[in-house]
C-alpha cells in the first residue's frame, strides 16, 4: 500500500533474533580516550556562514580572520575562504553552509560580507598604527577580550560612515611611548584574562602586506597572549622571558604562530615549559576547532627480513609538526598526486591535531594507503628543544608527549637539539613508546637502546636530484645491512608531485644499482633494524 513503511530485512533480523546491531569502527579509530587540555575549543554550530575573502587587500583578510575568532568565541559558526583548497576542506565535511553575499567589485569584499552580517555584535574599534607593530597586537587582545574590531585609522573611519558605527572608537596609536610600554601595560592590564595555556608569537612580518599570517582567528578566539618579539635581540628577549614568567605557565603549555627568530624563539620559552606549535599560516582554526577530539591507531611496524649487502631506506617529508603544513602543503600532496602509495613514505603529522583540528587528522587517517606512516615531526607531541627546556617540567612534559603520541597513532617520531647519550634524550627514549626515533642532529649513526631504534634523520632533500646523491653516497656493506633515513622538505621537494619526483629518484637508482635499495616505511625499518640487532646481540 502506498505510504507503507517497509521494514530493511537486517533491521527486522534484529527483531526477531534479538541481536544487537553493532556498528563496526573504522580500523583506524584508537580505543584510547583522545587528550585534551592543550588547545582552545569551540563549540559546534548548526548553521555556516562563509565569507569568501580570497580576493581581499591583505589588510582586509587580517581584519577579517580577526573578527572570525571573535564571532566563533560563542560557537563555531563562520569559516573564510582565504585560498581555493579552504573551499575543498570545507567541502570534505559534507555539511551545508552559506556564503555571505559580497560586492565583487571591492577590494575588501569578504570583509564587508562580514561587517554587514555581524557589525551588530561588536561593541569597539581599536585603531592601530602600522608603524607601530606593537599597537596591532594590543588590538588584537583588546578585541578579544571587549568584542572589538582591530582596524587601521582608514578602515575605522570608513566603517565609522559606512554602518554609522555608534560604538566607541579607541585610538591605540599614541597610548604607549614604545613597544616596552606596551607589552608591560599588556602584562598588567589584559595577561589576567588571557588563556592560561597559549601564546601566541604573531605580528607583522616583514611580509604581511603581501602574504598576512592566518592564525588571528584562533588567536582572538582562545584570547592568548600576542606578541611580536624579537629573540635575538636582548631587550625584546626581556620582554618574552616577562611574559612567560608573568604568565605561570605550566609545562605542556605552547606558543602558535611563528618568530622573528624562526625556530630559535624555543631557547628562550622552553625555558619556562613552554613548547612550539608552529602555526602562522593555519587558517579558521577557530571553526575547526569545534570537532570533538578524536583518538587514533596505525599498526605497529613489522620486522622485515634484512641482508648484508643491502640498503633499507625510510623516507620521512618534514614540517608536519607545523600545523600550516598539514592543512596547506601536505594536504595538497596528498591530495593531488595521484603516485602516492606507489613508495612507502612516512609524513609527518602534529599529533595535537587530536584536539585542534580532529577532522583534518581523520582525513589522513582516512586517505593514508598501506604504503604511508604519519610520524611525529620534531620533537613528540610539541616542537621543542630537549637541551632548552625547563630541567624541573621535563618528565611532566614527557608523560604528556607519551600519552599524546599513543593516541594520535604514531610509533616514529623526530627528536631535534638533545644530544644523543645525554639524560634528556636517554629519558625521551625509555619514556615516548616508540619503535623509531630520527634524531635530527644527525649525528647518531645508528644505535639500538631500550628496544627502540635511534638513528640519523638524514640529508634534508629540497630538489630532485638530491635524494639520488644522498643515496649514492651511501655504501653497502659485504657481511651486514645498512639502515637510512632521508628527509624531504614538504615546502620544496613535495610541492608540484612529490611523490612523483620520489619515484623518479627511485628509479634511477634502481637502473643504476639493481637489487641495492629497498624502500620500508619508518617504522617497518625501525622494527627491521630492532631484530637483526636482537638476533645479533644472541
Amino acid at each position: 500500500m502506498k505510504g507503507t513503511n517497509k521494514i530493511p530485512l537486517l533491521l527486522l533480523f534484529v527483531i526477531l533474533t534479538g541481536c544487537s546491531l553493532r556498528v563496526s569502527k573504522p580500523k583506524y579509530e584508537s580505543s584510547l580516550a583522545p587528550e585534551s587540555g592543550q588547545f582552545f575549543k569551540c563549540k559546534m554550530s548548526s548553521e555556516i556562514w562563509v565569507a569568501d575573502c580570497r580576493r581581499d587587500s591583505a589588510l582586509s583578510k587580517m581584519v577579517a580572520t580577526a573578527i572570525q575568532g571573535i564571532i566563533n568565541q560563542d560557537s563555531a559558526e563562520v569559516y573564510l575562504f582565504l585560498g581555493d583548497h579552504h573551499v575543498r576542506q570545507l567541502n570534505d565535511t559534507e555539511r551545508k553552509y552559506t556564503v555571505l553575499n559580497r560586492d565583487s567589485r571591492a577590494g575588501n569584499a569578504g570583509l564587508q560580507s562580514l561587517l554587514d552580517k555581524y557589525l551588530n555584535r561588536f561593541s569597539y574599534i581599536y585603531v592601530w598604527d602600522t608603524c607601530k607593530d606593537w599597537t596591532w597586537n594590543m588590538a588584537l587582545m583588546l578585541s578579544s577580550q571587549n568584542k572589538g574590531i582591530p582596524l587601521t585609522r582608514e578602515y575605522a573611519d570608513w566603517v565609522v560612515k559606512k554602518y554609522n558605527w555608534k560604538g566607541e572608537v579607541v585610538d591605540l596609536s599614541e597610548k604607549w611611548v614604545n613597544k616596552e610600554a606596551a607589552y608591560n601595560w599588556a602584562i598588567a592590564e589584559l595577561m589576567p584574562k588571557c588563556h592560561k595555556n597559549i601564546l601566541f608569537s604573531v605580528g607583522l612580518r616583514d611580509d604581511w602586506r603581501g602574504a598576512p599570517w592566518t592564525l588571528y582567528d584562533y588567536a582572538t578566539a582562545s584570547g592568548g597572549f600576542a606578541f611580536w618579539l624579537d629573540d635575538a635581540q636582548k631587550d625584546e628577549q626581556q620582554i618574552i622571558r616577562n611574559i612567560c614568567i608573568a604568565g605561570k605557565y605550566n609545562p605542556g603549555s605552547i606558543v602558535m604562530g611563528y618568530a622573528k627568530s624562526g625556530d630559535d624563539l624555543l631557547a628562550t620559552v622552553n625555558n619556562y615549559g613552554i613548547g612550539y606549535v608552529v602555526s602562522d599560516y593555519y587558517a579558521n582554526g577557530s571553526f575547526w576547532s569545534a570537532y570533538p577530539n578524536k583518538s587514533f591507531y596505525q599498526p605497529k611496524g613489522k620486522a622485515r627480513k634484512v641482508k648484508p649487502g643491502k640498503i633499507y631506506v625510510s623516507i620521512i617529508f618534514s614540517d608536519g609538526d607545523n600545523l600550516q603544513f598539514d592543512q596547506n602543503a601536505l594536504y595538497l600532496m596528498w591530495e593531488n598526486d595521484s603516485l602516492r602509495g606507489t613508495v612507502p613514505v612516512g609524513t609527518t603529522m602534529a599529533a595535537g591535531l587530536q584536539e585542534i583540528n580532529p577532522f583534518l587528522l581523520e582525513w589522513y587517517y582516512k586517505h593514508k594507503s598501506e604504503n604511508d606512516e604519519l610520524v611525529a615531526g620534531p620533537s613528540g607531541y610539541q616542537f621543542i628543544y630537549g637541551r632548552d627546556y625547563q630541567k624541573e617540567g621535563y618528565e611532566s612534559w614527557l608523560e604528556k608527549n607519551r600519552r599524546w603520541l599513543a593516541s594520535a597513532g604514531f610509533h616514529t617520531a623526530c627528536f631535534w637539539h638533545a644530544t644523543f647519550g645525554s639524560h634528556c634524550f636517554d629519558r625521551f627514549i625509555e619514556t615516548a613508546g616508540l619503535q623509531g626515533i630520527f634524531d635530527g642532529d644527525d649525528k647518531t649513526g645508528i644505535a639500538y637502546k631500550n628496544g627502540v631504534i635511534i638513528m640519523n634523520q638524514g640529508e634534508h632533500i629540497r630538489k630532485e636530484g638530491e635524494l639520488y646523491n644522498a643515496l649514492m653516497k651511501v655504501k653497502a656493506k659485504e657481511d651486514e645491512p645498512v639502515f637510512v633515513n632521508v628527509y624531504p622538505i614538504a615546502a620544496e621537494y613535495g610541492r608540484n608531485g612529490g611523490i612523483a619526483k620520489l619515484k623518479r629518484e627511485i628509479d634511477r637508482l634502481e637502473k643504476e644499482r639493481p637489487g641495492v635499495y629497498e624502500y620500508l616505511l619508518p617504522k617497518d625499518l625501525a622494527a627491521s633494524a630492532a631484530r637483526y640487532f636482537d638476533k645479533k646481540k644472541r
